[in-house]
C-alpha cells in the first residue's frame, strides 16, 4: 500500500492509495446505499481487473473512513468520456488533460461520503483539495467528476469556490409498480398500451425468456453475444474483454447478485440474446445487452432490457429499474424518467475553467430542453430537478417556483 498525506488539519485527513483493495470493504460500503451500486468497493475492484489499478482518494477523521473517491484518466477523443462531446456546444479547455473522479468509465457515479452532517461537507472539501493536489502533481489542468446526479453535483460544487457544474446527460430510471408491466400499462394511454402489448406478444410468439444467476458457464454462453453488440458500436476487446470483465466481477463480489435474462427462439435451444442485471436493495441495474445477428425475434431488445426486467423487478420487491445511459427516446417512451446528470469541474490553478455566463446559458438551455421533452412525453411526469436547474440560473440561491412566473414552468 502506498500512502501519502495531502491535507492534514483538525478535521479530515486525505490519503492516496494505489488500489481499492487497500480500503476495507466494510468501511467503504458503509458509505454507500442501494442507489450507489456502481460506486461500491466490489464494483471498483472488478473494474481494476479490466482497466488496471488507479489511485483512490480517501478521507479519515479520527481514524474513521469518511469518504473515498477513485480516480482515473480518460484519453477518449469522442463519446461518453470525451469532455468536448459531453459538454457540446459549451466552449471550454476540453483539449487539456484532466484527472477524472468516480469509477473508471462509469456513467452513474455517487458520493461515497459520510452522511454525518457535521463531517460531510468538510470531507468533500478535503477530498476535492486532495484531487487538485494529485492533478497538479501530474501536471494536469484540472479535475472532472462526471455522471453525478444533479443534486450530488450541486452538493460537491458548493464545497469548493472554484468548482463549476455542467449538465451533460440524463439518467433513465423506471419506477416499478408492485404489479410490474400490468401496472405501467394500466397508467398508460391506450395507444402506448397497445404498442407495448403488441411488442411483447410478437416477441413471445417467437421466443421465450428465462432468468438465471451469473456464473462461469453462463459467462461462456453470453460472452459472444455481448462482444458482438459491443463491437457493433465500436467498443474494443471482443469476447475476451467480456469474459475478463464478468469474471472479475464474480471474483470481486460485484456480481454476487447479478442475474441474466436469456432469450431462446422457440424452435431452437441456442441462446440468441442476453441482458445482464445487478440487484442491490430495491434497485435493479441494467448493464449489458447482446444478441446474435438476427436476434431471437422481433422487439427482443425492448423485451429483455425493459418489459421482462420490469416484471422481474416487481416479483422481487424492486422499486427502481436503472437503465443504461443515455436516456434515449425509446426508453422514455416506455416510462423511463430522465433525471439530470452533471459533471463538476475545477482547476488546479487559481481561476475557473469556464466562462460563468456561458456556463449558465448552457445549463439553462440543457435543462429547458429536457424539461420540455419530458413534459411532451406521454408517460412519467418531468423530474422536478430540471426545473431546479432552470431556476438556479436566474435566481442564485433561490429555488421557489413563484419567484419566476415569467418562465411558465
Amino acid at each position: 500500500m502506498s500512502l501519502r498525506v495531502l491535507v492534514r488539519d483538525d478535521t479530515p485527513v486525505t490519503g492516496v492509495l494505489t488500489r481499492a483493495a487497500a480500503v476495507p470493504a466494510g468501511d467503504w460500503d458503509a458509505l454507500t446505499g442501494p442507489a450507489a451500486f456502481y460506486s461500491s468497493r466490489a464494483w471498483v475492484r472488478g473494474l481494476e481487473d479490466i482497466h488496471g489499478q488507479g489511485l483512490v482518494l480517501t478521507a479519515f477523521r479520527a481514524s474513521r473512513l469518511t469518504g473515498v473517491v477513485p480516480t482515473w484518466h480518460s484519453r477518449d477523443t469522442r463519446g461518453l468520456f470525451c469532455l468536448a462531446d459531453m459538454t457540446a456546444p459549451l466552449p471550454g479547455p476540453w483539449e487539456q488533460q484532466m484527472l477524472w473522479l468516480g469509477t473508471n468509465r462509469g456513467t452513474a457515479n455517487a458520493l461515497t461520503i459520510t452522511r454525518a452532517p457535521g463531517t460531510r461537507q468538510s470531507t468533500l472539501r478535503t477530498l476535492l483539495e486532495g484531487a487538485r493536489g494529485v492533478a497538479a502533481a501530474e501536471g494536469l489542468s484540472g479535475v472532472v467528476w462526471p455522471y453525478l446526479s444533479g443534486d450530488a453535483a450541486r452538493e460537491v460544487a458548493a464545497c469548493h469556490p472554484l468548482a463549476q457544474t455542467v449538465l451533460h446527460s440524463a439518467d433513465a430510471i423506471v419506477a416499478v409498480p408492485g404489479n410490474g408491466m400490468e401496472g405501467l400499462e394500466a397508467a398508460a394511454t391506450s395507444k402506448d398500451r397497445r404498442t407495448w402489448r403488441r411488442e411483447q406478444r410478437l416477441f413471445h410468439a417467437h421466443s421465450a425468456i428465462e432468468w438465471t444467476a451469473l456464473s462461469p458457464p453462463v459467462i461462456q454462453l453470453i460472452a459472444p453475444l455481448l462482444a458482438r453488440t459491443r463491437d457493433k458500436y465500436g467498443s474494443a476487446g471482443g469476447r475476451r474483454w467480456v469474459e475478463r470483465a464478468l469474471t472479475g466481477q464474480l471474483s470481486s463480489g460485484a456480481a454476487a447478485s447479478a442475474v441474466v435474462a436469456l432469450a431462446r427462439p422457440r424452435h431452437d435451444t441456442e441462446v440468441a440474446a442476453a441482458a445482464v442485471y445487478y440487484h442491490r436493495g430495491d434497485w435493479l441495474y441494467g448493464r449489458y445487452w447482446g444478441a446474435q445477428g438476427d436476434g431471437p425475434g422481433p422487439y427482443a431488445y425492448f423485451n429483455l432490457t425493459h418489459y421482462a426486467a420490469v416484471d422481474y423487478a416487481a416479483r422481487h420487491g424492486v422499486r427502481h429499474l436503472h437503465l443504461s445511459v443515455p436516456a434515449s427516446p425509446s426508453k422514455t417512451a416506455r416510462t423511463a424518467r430522465p433525471s439530470p446528470l452533471a459533471l463538476v469541474l475545477f482547476p488546479t490553478g487559481p481561476t475557473p475553467l469556464i466562462d460563468q455566463g456561458l456556463l449558465q446559458e448552457h445549463n439553462d438551455h440543457f435543462a429547458r430542453q429536457w424539461w420540455t421533452r419530458s413534459r411532451t412525453a406521454r408517460q412519467a411526469p418531468p423530474d422536478a430537478a430540471w426545473r431546479t436547474w432552470m431556476l438556479a440560473q436566474h435566481q442564485p440561491g433561490h429555488q421557489e417556483r413563484d419567484a419566476l412566473p415569467h418562465l411558465h414552468l
